[in-house]
């Protein structure tokens, strides 16, 4: 019968990371850890984690290639049973992923288990969330409010995801195409239209310090700004064509500039990344 350590590779992208990926890696002692860096990290801190003695693979790849190709990547080279795909601002203890692990006795079917979201004193911050609609594209998903024990669910965020890699690995994991974000979603509703249960673990508590992960640079922001806009479009398959995307091709053109004549720089800046991000979409082949 296999340990505990040995049915878990945990796998984490790093981009431009800060420190809480110390953190981070201090309450994964005892199961394999595979990196992949999409750079412009600091090196010193990049010295400092290669010191860690869990971590089996490292990669390191010559230009930003998105945190969800880098995810299927690393994805190849885990052996173990389960994949810990987790960010670097999350926190789950020892304990709290051996339920996880254990809890797929009770769920061989499911394709990912998750923890309950906790904040630094222990109280649940978590809800339960919908998959967005695909006629919604201009509104939020609701949630459905809070819960007790362990539950299925069609949407959750992928902070910390326990996967069952005999089945995702069959299935696939994120769509290439979305450099960051919506990537979660687009999985979700793949396992979804399979039948393939999602189960979130109540008695598995976590920690995500949500946003904390990355450095905030020009850089960085423009990546943020545009990719969530473009990867929602993928999501979505608007139609190139559409009237929605001419409209925003105006919208965000026009709040570039006047931004940027009032020097409101920030906004200047989303609204231009928005921009390149309908661009993008609309000469995407």
């Amino acid at each position: 019968m296999k340990n505990y350590k040995d049915k878990i590779t945990a796998v984490i992208i790093l981009y431009n990371v800060t420190d809480v990926i110390f953190e981070c890696l201090k309450n994964l002692k005892n199961i394999k850890i595979i990196i992949a860096d999409n750079g412009d990290n600091n090196p010193d801190t990049i010295k400092e984690i290669k010191k860690n003695k869990n971590i089996v693979k490292y990669f390191r790849f010559k230009k930003n290639i998105g945190f969800g190709r880098a995810c299927n990547f690393c994805l190849r080279y885990v052996e173990t049973d389960f994949t810990l795909l987790i960010n670097p601002d999350a926190l789950i203890k020892e304990n709290d992923l051996k339920i996880l692990e254990k809890s797929f006795e009770n769920y061989p079917n499911a394709g990912i288990v998750v923890p309950t979201l906790v904040d630094i004193y222990g109280k649940n911050k978590d809800k339960l969330e919908n998959l967005p609609e695909l006629n919604a594209l201009n509104s939020n998903h609701k949630y459905d409010g809070s819960f007790e024990g362990d539950t299925c669910v069609n949407f959750c965020w992928a902070a910390i995801w326990l996967l069952n890699n005999r089945i995702i690995k069959d299935l696939g994991l994120f769509n290439k195409d979305q450099f960051i974000y919506w990537e979660d979603f687009y999985l979700c509703r793949k396992l979804k239209k399979k039948g393939i249960p999602i189960i979130k673990i109540y008695e598995s508590k976590a920690i995500h310090n949500a946003s904390t992960s990355t450095k905030k640079t020009i850089k960085s922001n423009f990546i943020i700004y545009k990719h969530h806009i473009l990867s929602s479009y993928i999501y979505f398959n608007v139609q190139k064509k559409s009237f929605y995307l001419k409209k925003k091709l105006l919208v965000y053109f026009f709040r570039s500039i006047s931004y940027l004549l009032i020097l409101n720089l920030n906004n200047s800046l989303k609204n231009f990344a928005r921009l390149c991000a309908v661009i993008s979409y609309i000469n995407k082949k």
